[in-house]
C-alpha cells in the first residue's frame, strides 16, 4: 500500500508540475503570433515590436536569477501560485493595452511573474524522484514548455483566424493561468514528507533556515565556479538560437514566403512539433553518452549543419520545404535545452541547488534571447531576412565549441556525482 501511495502521489506532483509549466508557456508564447497583427493595427515597426519582447526577456532573465536563488528557500506551491496569478493579470491588462509603452510595460512585468516557474518546478520534480528516475523525469518535463510553445500558437492562430481580434490571444490566456493556478494550489506538495511519505530523492532539506545573507554569499560562491560561468555562456548561446526560432519563425514565414499571418502560424506549428522530438532525442543520448556534456556538443554541432539547409530553404518558395527545415533546428536546441535547463538542475539536487542552477541557467538563456531580438533586428535590417540562417549557423559553432571546452559541466561540487 505504501509504495502504490507513493507512485500515485508521484504521478499527481510529476501531472500537475507539466501542465503548469505548459500553460506559463501560454502567457508568454501568445507574444509571437500577436507579433504580425500588432504591427499592421497599430502600425509599430520591426523595432518598436522588438522592445516589447526585448522588455520581457530582460525582465525574466533577472528575475531567473533572483526567483531561482529564491525558489531553493520559500515554498514552491505558494511561489508558483503567485506567479500563475500575476501572470494572468499581465495578459489581461495586455489585452486592454493601446500604446507601445503600455505594451512594453506590461510584458516586462509579466516577466517578472513567468520567472517564478521553472526554478521551483525542478526542485519540487527533484525531491520527488529517485536518483535513477532523473533522466526520465528531465525529459517529460522538458516537453512542456515544447508542447506548451505548441498549444500556445495553436490556440493564438486559431484566435486570429476566427475572431480577427488580437485582444483575445491575451484574454484566453489569462484565464487559463488563474483557472491553473487554482489547480496548482489544490494539486501540489513541496515533499513527499508533506503526506507522510519517504523522502525519495537524494537531495537535502531546504535551506530556508539559512540566513538571507550567507544564502546569497553561498549562491554567489557556487555562480561564480569557473564551470558554472562556462556553462551559462554555452546556455546563453542556446538561448539566442532558440528564441530567435521561437519569436521570429512566423514572421519570418510570412515576409520570406509570402504568407498570410493565418498560413504563417499553420506552418509555424512545425517548429514547436519537431521541437518536442528533440526532448526525446536529448533523452536518448543523456542515456548512451557518457556524460552531459557530449549530448550537448553533439546537438550544437549537428544544429550548424542543420542550419545550413534553413538558408537553401529560404529560396525555395516552399513553405512546407521551409518549416521543416527551421523545425530540424529547433528539433536539436529544444534538445539542447533540455539537458541544460532540466537534466543538468536536476542532477544539482544532490547539493541542494536544484532551483539556483535552473534560475541562473535560465537566466543566461533569456540574456541570450534578449541580445537576440537587437542583433535579428540589426542583421535583418543590413542583409534582410536571408541572413539569419548564417548567423544561426555562427552560433551553433560557438556553443558547441564552448560546450565541447567545458570538461567538468557535469561534475556536482561536493558530490561524488
Amino acid at each position: 500500500m505504501f509504495r502504490q501511495d507513493q507512485r500515485t502521489w508521484q504521478a499527481r506532483i510529476l501531472g500537475t508540475l507539466w501542465l503548469t509549466y505548459s500553460v506559463y508557456y501560454v502567457g508568454r508564447m501568445n507574444l509571437a503570433v500577436a507579433l504580425p497583427v500588432l504591427e499592421e493595427q497599430y502600425n509599430l515597426s520591426t523595432a518598436a515590436l522588438g522592445l516589447i519582447s526585448s522588455a520581457f526577456y530582460w525582465v525574466y532573465a533577472f528575475g531567473q536569477l533572483i526567483n531561482g536563488s529564491l525558489g531553493d528557500r520559500v515554498s514552491a506551491r505558494k511561489f508558483v501560485f503567485f506567479g500563475l496569478m500575476g501572470t494572468a493579470v499581465c495578459n489581461l491588462l495586455f489585452g486592454f493595452s493601446r500604446t507601445l509603452w503600455a505594451m512594453v510595460l506590461l510584458w516586462g512585468l509579466n516577466g517578472i511573474f513567468q520567472s517564478t516557474g521553472w526554478g521551483p518546478i525542478v526542485k519540487t520534480a527533484g525531491r520527488w524522484t529517485a536518483p535513477h528516475q532523473r533522466h526520465n523525469v528531465s525529459a517529460f518535463l522538458s516537453t512542456s514548455f515544447v508542447l506548451g510553445a505548441l498549444a500556445s500558437w495553436w490556440v493564438s492562430g486559431r484566435i486570429v483566424t476566427v475572431w480577427g481580434r488580437v485582444e483575445f490571444v491575451f484574454w484566453l490566456p489569462a484565464a487559463i493561468l488563474a483557472l491553473q493556478a487554482l489547480l496548482w494550489v489544490t494539486q501540489i506538495r513541496n515533499d513527499p514528507a508533506d503526506v507522510e511519505l519517504a523522502i525519495a530523492s537524494a537531495s537535502p532539506a531546504p535551506s530556508s533556515g539559512v540566513p538571507f545573507r550567507e544564502h546569497l554569499k553561498d549562491t554567489l560562491a557556487f555562480v561564480k565556479l569557473p564551470s558554472l560561468t562556462l556553462l551559462a555562456v554555452t546556455t546563453l548561446i542556446q538561448g539566442m538560437i532558440k528564441e530567435g526560432i521561437n519569436l521570429w519563425t512566423p514572421s519570418l514565414l510570412m515576409h520570406s514566403q509570402g504568407l498570410s499571418i493565418s498560413a504563417a502560424a499553420l506552418y509555424s506549428l512545425i517548429v514547436p512539433v519537431m521541437g518536442f522530438l528533440g526532448v526525446l532525442v536529448a533523452g536518448f543520448l543523456t542515456r548512451f553518452l557518457p556524460d552531459e556534456r557530449w549530448g550537448i556538443t553533439v546537438l550544437l554541432f549537428s544544429g550548424a549543419l542543420l542550419s545550413v539547409g534553413v538558408r537553401g530553404a529560404l529560396g525555395s518558395a516552399n513553405a512546407l520545404l521551409f518549416s521543416l527545415a527551421v523545425g530540424a533546428c529547433s528539433m536539436v536546441i529544444n534538445g539542447t535545452n533540455a539537458i541544460l535547463l532540466s537534466t543538468l538542475p536536476m542532477k544539482y539536487g544532490a547539493a541542494g541547488k536544484s532551483s539556483t542552477l535552473a534560475g541562473y541557467l535560465d537566466f543566461a538563456s533569456y540574456v541570450g534571447s534578449a541580445l537576440m531580438t537587437i542583433i535579428t533586428g540589426s542583421v535583418i535590417s543590413m542583409w534582410g531576412w536571408a541572413a539569419v540562417a548564417p548567423l544561426w549557423t555562427a552560433l551553433f559553432l560557438i556553443g558547441g565549441a564552448t560546450a565541447l571546452y567545458n570538461k567538468n559541466m557535469h561534475r556536482v561540487p561536493g558530490t561524488n556525482n
